[in-house]
C-alpha cells in the first residue's frame, strides 16, 4: 500500500506559512509525507531584448534563489515527514500536477480586509476547480485542530 501524500503550496507568505503547518499537522495525523511545493517562473524572459544585462538574473540564480527560501521555510519548520519541491512553472499548473496524485491538498489564502471571508486569488481557485483531491484552504492564524483567528474553507471535487 502507498503512503499517503498531502501537497502545500508554498510562497513565503503568511498565509503559506499557516498552510504548511496546517499541512504538516495533518500529516503527523495521517502519517503521510507532506510536499511543500514552490512554484517559480523565471523573470528574465519578461525583459525588453533593448533592456541593460546588468542587475538581470539567471535562471540558475533564479531557481537556486526558490531552492533556498523553499529549503529555509521547511527547515525552521523541523518535521521530517515535510519535502521541499521546487519546480518551474506557473503556480496553479505546477500543484495540480503535484496534487495529481495526491491525498489532499492545502493552501493558504489571506484574509478579505473589510469581508468576513477569504480572498480566493486565482491560484486558489484553479485549484479548487480542477484538483482531483480534496482541497483545503487555511487562513494566516489558522491551527490544525481548532480555529484561533479566521476560519478554514474546504472543497473537493467529485
Amino acid at each position: 500500500m502507498n503512503q499517503a501524500k498531502i501537497v502545500v503550496g508554498i510562497s513565503g507568505s503568511a498565509a503559506s506559512s499557516a498552510a504548511l503547518r496546517w499541512a504538516a499537522a495533518e500529516g503527523r495525523l495521517r502519517g503521510a509525507n507532506v510536499e511543500a511545493v514552490y512554484a517559480w517562473e523565471w523573470s528574465g524572459g519578461l525583459h525588453a531584448p533593448y533592456a541593460p544585462l546588468a542587475g538581470r538574473s539567471s535562471r540558475e540564480d533564479e531557481r537556486g534563489a526558490a531552492a533556498e527560501m523553499a529549503r529555509l521555510v521547511v527547515d525552521e519548520l523541523g518535521e521530517d515527514h515535510v519535502e521541499p519541491a521546487v519546480v518551474e512553472g506557473s503556480p496553479a499548473r505546477v500543484l495540480l500536477h503535484a496534487a495529481a496524485d495526491a491525498d489532499l491538498l492545502v493552501l493558504g489564502a489571506d484574509e478579505a480586509a473589510a469581508e468576513p471571508y477569504p480572498v480566493i486569488n486565482p491560484i486558489v481557485a484553479a485549484c479548487l476547480l480542477r484538483a482531483h483531491c480534496p482541497v483545503v484552504v487555511v487562513l494566516p492564524g489558522m491551527l490544525h485542530g481548532r480555529r484561533s483567528v479566521g476560519g478554514m474553507l474546504a472543497g473537493t471535487v467529485s
